[in-house]
């Protein structure tokens, strides 16, 4: 099979394209040798993220200075008000937080991309191909966000895909902080005591929901039961939050409780065969409630597995510091280049790196049931 070869048109698109990128994070080498992302196209980066990838606009993305260091806390639920009288001054200022004694820590996760010479003859006749290029990228990183959100459990030296499709080995994700950090918050999964810590990481433990299952084996008779039972399981100030939101994995809720969307693919720089549609990349808020709570299907949630949590209202900027889910990304670590690699079938190359995690913001308000199934228990 011959290669192909980019078109002239093409090649200018592509050049065109390069020139703009190394201007905007002043390059002075170019794209082609790594370079420091600019905080502006930084910041632009996360905007297009949370303006294509609804749940993005529902977490916090936040800057921090170190890898490590001690979880910010966002939220004011602690009592800041007092009266200090003339023989007890001096006044005590609090923090309008929630400081725990908790650490972050942050690694360095690669979101690396190509794009055949292909597609960008076919993208190269539309003025605003390197905005569309900018918005696939920025969908597909977020999109892997999330994914590694929900679903990943370690952070291996190098990770792979074809065992961990799901991005399991990429990063900590909320899930698994909840379990390592408050395992009395998680349902359906045996605790596991180890150097005098315990963690919800040892085998699953199934809950089972149907109208024969028995309440004193730990089942229950219907998904509204579970939740009510989860949220009590919450300390009395965390339970009193008006923000929580049930997320739900779709197998646990009948879909005749959410509104019929239509998915119309939106414009694909693969020609409509990437899964950014509505269905993937938003969050399908419920017209009805799941233990007199909002609830809510969200993307690559797992399966039997349901979360309530405080997550920011839609269209807040930036999470609005009203979600308990957060990303921390360390400040300037962004790292990206650039190239043509006709060696590796003929396609333009983009690498970029960062160095990111998952935080809970405070645990009291987080609680989990997984590998929860319809069913009487055996």
């Amino acid at each position: 099979m011959a290669k192909y070869s980019l078109s002239d048109r093409g090649r200018r698109a592509l050049d065109g394209m390069y020139t703009a990128i190394a201007q905007i994070n002043a390059a002075a080498r170019g794209v082609h040798h790594q370079f420091a992302v600019d905080p502006v196209a930084e910041q632009r980066l996360e905007a297009v993220q949370r303006e294509q990838v609804g749940f993005m606009q529902r977490i916090n993305v936040i800057p921090v200075r170190d890898m490590i260091g001690q979880v910010i806390g966002l939220g004011a639920n602690n009592l800041v008000a007092s009266r200090t009288s003339r023989a007890n001054l001096p006044r005590k200022p609090k923090y309008v937080g929630n400081l725990q004694d908790r650490k972050y820590q942050l690694y360095d996760t690669e979101f690396d991309t190509q794009l055949p010479w292909e597609i960008i003859d076919a993208w190269s006749r539309f003025p605003d191909f390197a905005q569309i290029y900018s918005r696939e990228v920025a969908i597909s990183i977020a999109l892997s966000r999330i994914m590694v959100g929900w679903n990943g459990t370690q952070a291996a030296a190098d990770s792979d895909p074809e065992a961990n499709p799901l991005g399991e080995d990429l990063n900590i994700g909320w899930l698994q902080k909840l379990r390592l950090e408050k395992a009395t918050h998680v349902m359906g999964r045996a605790t596991v005591t180890a150097g005098g810590v315990t963690t919800a990481t040892g085998a699953a433990a199934p809950i089972y929901i149907g109208p024969d299952s028995d309440v004193a084996d730990g089942d229950y008779k219907n998904i509204d039961a579970l939740a009510y039972d989860l949220i009590a399981g919450m300390p009395s100030w965390a339970r009193q939050s008006t923000d929580h939101v049930v997320l739900i994995s779709q197998d646990l809720i009948d879909e005749k409780y959410f509104p019929m969307v239509n998915r119309p693919l939106s414009e694909t720089i693969d020609g409509g065969k990437s899964t950014s549609d509505q269905a993937v990349s938003d969050i399908v808020m419920s017209t009805k409630q799941v233990g007199g709570r909002p609830a809510a299907i969200v993307p690559f949630f797992p399966e039997g597995t349901m979360v309530v949590t405080p997550i920011a209202p839609a269209g807040a900027a930036n999470g609005s510091n009203r979600s308990n889910l957060s990303m921390y990304v360390q400040e300037g670590s962004r790292r990206r280049y650039i190239k043509d690699e006709p060696e590796n079938k003929a396609s333009l190359v983009d690498y970029n790196s960062v160095n990111e995690g998952y935080v809970i913001e405070d645990t009291d308000f987080m609680v989990m049931a997984e590998n929860i199934t319809f069913g009487a228990r055996p």
